[in-house]
């Protein structure tokens, strides 16, 4: 049986709690995280200490919140000041740009090590702020959600959370036309 390495400082317990449920599913039992694996995995010194080795696995990030043209800490920031995004919500997170990502791919959030990943292609003078704003806001709302209860990242309470930005129709729909218009 092996375990991930970002579990090579956990204590003893919850690797004890993981091989019980590893070995439970492999005699064909359900398989159901353990609580204290749960509860690790959310904790201030498993996120930041294991997201270094999680950044550098991830080939396609700049690992900087500093772009061309655009910061995406001024982006938080506003946000912050509009009083969309709190404190709470940002906590241990990490917000960097993408050096590839799907074409119509605007940000991604892994809520594990709660990084913040926007694409590159927003990071243009002739992309309004409001844009990058809505999609770090976006990515940000993902890190707001109790991942032990995830089950679908887009749920109702996502939505209405989302649709608290102000011109949300707007972004939406410059983003869907953002080639045309930064080509």
């Amino acid at each position: 049986m092996e375990l991930s390495d970002y579990l090579e400082d956990a204590p003893d317990a919850v690797l004890r709690d993981a091989c019980k449920s590893i070995v439970a599913w492999s005699r064909g039992k359900k398989y159901t995280t353990p609580e204290s694996l749960s509860k690790y995995v959310r904790t201030p010194e498993f996120i930041v200490g294991c997201r270094p080795k999680y950044l550098k696995r991830c080939r396609s990030l700049m690992r900087s919140q500093q772009g061309r043209s655009k910061n995406l800490i001024d982006s938080v920031e506003r946000l912050m000041d509009a009083g969309l995004v709190y404190e709470d919500d940002i906590r241990n997170s990490y917000y960097t740009w993408a050096e590839h990502m799907a074409k119509y791919r605007f940000g991604q959030c892994n809520q594990t090590f709660r990084v913040v990943t926007v694409n590159s292609v927003l990071d243009d003078d002739r992309v309004p702020d409001e844009i990058l704003d809505y999609v770090v806001y976006h990515e940000t709302l993902h890190l707001r959600q109790d991942t032990s209860k995830l089950r679908r990242p887009h749920n109702a309470q996502f939505r209405s959370w989302e649709h608290q930005f102000p011109d949300y129709d707007k972004a939406e729909q410059y983003l869907r036309n953002i080639y045309s218009i930064i080509k």
